[in-house]
């Protein structure tokens, strides 16, 4: 069967299971009262269903099922791989799950962060070649760069749980968190399924599709004014399987970091900031981006394309950079961006969010 009918025909189905999944999931959230309220923390003026991130889990499982009874060869390493990848992201989506119900303390959601991440990094410290860490990748101007196995164990740790909170933090408004990261997956899949980086990543380039296509079913019931949200388990969830396919096939941390890199850097400006104000560093508020952006007068649908056209753009810079020194430059000049946006807000009068 040829690999882009199989790509297309996997890519429908979760889609459709997605949609499904949410449009049923809804209603039984609705009922055993996990909804998201109107707060002061909240943009969101309407009580609705809260936790539908795990409906494109599910949908995303039923993907991964489907793609094994179809003419997709994998070697048995890869399907190791996979294993500890969903039951790292089931970890996560289950702790989440539950602190969406009843809001757990930072310190518990950090602790089982590290668990999810540890699922897929301790085999590989342990000699076994089914763990991944991010062991080499391209410095620019030096070439590859091996690191000692210890500081590949914390560097995989930091970004796989930096990646969870990032998303948790870009999840403000209605369809940013899915927008942004659907963005990320077809980039990952153009890039693994085409083989731009000089080689062609078939199974792997099915992660990101079946994510992608999970996200897409779940968006339409996301987009403002939204009928559910996807919460922690939701967010989380994307986070993690997008920090982990970014590195399962290959490190393209760099690529990542260029399609992410504007809530990635808003996210670490902000965290900064609560820091140095008293505060906890995973403490909720509305500070970020997104929500400056929402006070300055724009509306959620254009604060969303904003983004998402921002990581659409810096994403085909990831694909079309003919070395990763132009990159580099791509990632300062976004960085650049970031701050003229803030500077620009700071001397913009600000609405009350609504």
């Amino acid at each position: 069967m040829d690999k882009g009918l199989i790509a297309a025909i996997l890519f429908v189905l979760t889609v459709g299971t997605s949609y499904a999944f949410v449009s049923k999931a809804s209603s039984l959230f609705e009922q055993w009262g996990l909804v998201d309220k109107p707060g002061p923390l909240r943009v969101n003026p309407n009580v609705v269903a809260r936790g539908l991130g795990v409906a494109m889990f599910l949908a995303f499982l039923v993907g991964i099922g489907v793609s094994y009874s179809l003419p997709v060869e994998r070697f048995p390493v890869e399907t190791e791989r996979i294993l500890l990848m969903i039951i790292g992201a089931a970890i996560v989506v289950a702790v989440m799950l539950v602190d969406d119900a009843i809001d757990l303390p930072p310190r518990i959601k950090l602790m089982w962060q590290v668990v999810a991440g540890l699922m897929i990094i301790l085999p590989r410290v342990q000699g076994e070649s089914r763990g991944i860490v991010i062991e080499q990748f391209n410095v620019p101007w030096i070439g590859v760069v091996t690191v000692p196995l210890v500081i590949a164990f914390a560097g995989t740790l930091l970004w796989l749980v930096g990646m969870m909170n990032v998303m948790n933090w870009v999840d403000g408004l209605d369809g940013l968190a899915g927008s942004i990261s659907f963005v990320a997956c077809v980039i990952m899949f153009i890039h693994t399924f085409w083989g731009l980086g000089g080689l062609q990543q078939f199974t792997i380039s099915l992660l990101p599709l079946l994510l992608g296509a999970a996200i897409l079913g779940f968006l339409p019931f996301n987009w403002y004014p939204s009928k559910v949200i996807m919460g922690d388990a939701g967010a989380m969830f994307l986070g993690y399987m997008l920090g982990v396919v970014s590195i399962i096939g290959g490190a393209k941390i760099g690529m990542m970091l260029l399609v992410l890199g504007f809530p990635i850097l808003d996210g670490i400006w902000v965290t900064m900031n609560r820091i140095m104000s008293g505060k906890h560093a995973m403490e909720r508020d509305v500070g970020h981006l997104h929500h400056r952006l929402l006070r300055a007068g724009f509306n959620q649908p254009q604060v969303v394309l904003i983004f998402a056209g921002i990581s659409a753009i810096f994403g085909g810079f990831a694909l079309l950079l003919p070395s990763r020194e132009l990159k580099l430059v791509a990632l300062v000049v976004m960085g650049a961006l970031l701050l003229a946006v803030i500077a620009w807000l700071a001397r913009h009068p600000e609405k009350e969010l609504i």
